[in-house]
């Protein structure tokens, strides 16, 4: 069975599982931050077995990465708000946030397809309230801030957000299929870079992590 299962395994698979396996073995259990990591990599690791299985046995998947969104976007907000101390607009921003994303599901693009205005207004939130909080911390000259290993995590994600979005906000499968070279589409490249960055930052920020409390 496994053998039958490799095929419909990619790179970005490969990326979660190993940065999962790097999170769960360097996190510190009271670090609430290191804690939200670890649940975005969990939330990520079991979005995508659920696929494979599911595409084994010939099932569609778009649900799956519909809760993904979700629960993807609701983490890396929480972490963004508890990093920069500003949970109560955290909680604001969670509740507008899921509310959407609920709706969206239930009303609008619904269950049978993927849900790509869920991710699109969920990175959007982000990529604002993260350009709005690092102009404001240049503006304090708080070099600091921008120098903390904290602030390599928040921007971990600021890549992987604009991009995917840039892709899903024309909604156009014949672009994301488009080949650009040999027999690879647009996507798979364009997705492969990012989640290589994505997860790349995710486990130096834990590797710079765990030297700093050894430094310590």
């Amino acid at each position: 069975m496994i053998q039958s299962i490799i095929p419909f395994m990619n790179v970005t698979q490969l990326l979660v599982v190993i940065s999962f396996i790097v999170v769960l073995f360097t996190y510190k259990r009271h670090n609430t931050v290191h804690k939200i990591v670890l649940a975005i990599l969990s939330v990520s690791l079991s979005c995508e077995l659920l696929c494979v299985l599911f595409l084994y046995h010939g099932i569609n998947i778009s649900l799956i990465y519909s809760f993904n969104n979700i629960f993807h976007h609701s983490l890396w907000l929480w972490l963004f708000f508890k990093v920069i101390q500003r949970e109560r607009w955290g909680i604001g921003i969670l509740l507008l946030f899921i509310g959407y994303a609920i709706a969206n599901l239930l009303l609008w693009e619904g269950m049978e397809k993927f849900n790509y205005n869920t991710f699109i207004f969920g990175s959007f939130l982000y990529l604002v309230f993260f350009i709005g909080e690092s102009f404001f911390r240049l503006k304090k000259e708080d070099f600091g801030f921008f120098l903390s290993n904290n602030y390599l995590l928040i921007f971990a994600p600021v890549l992987f957000f604009f991009g995917l979005s840039m892709i899903f906000g024309f909604k156009s499968r014949a672009l994301s299929e488009t080949v650009i070279f040999g027999n690879t589409p647009l996507y798979t490249v364009i997705g492969y870079f990012i989640n290589l960055v994505y997860y790349g930052l995710i486990n130096y920020y834990m590797f710079k992590e765990k030297t700093l409390r050894h430094e310590h």
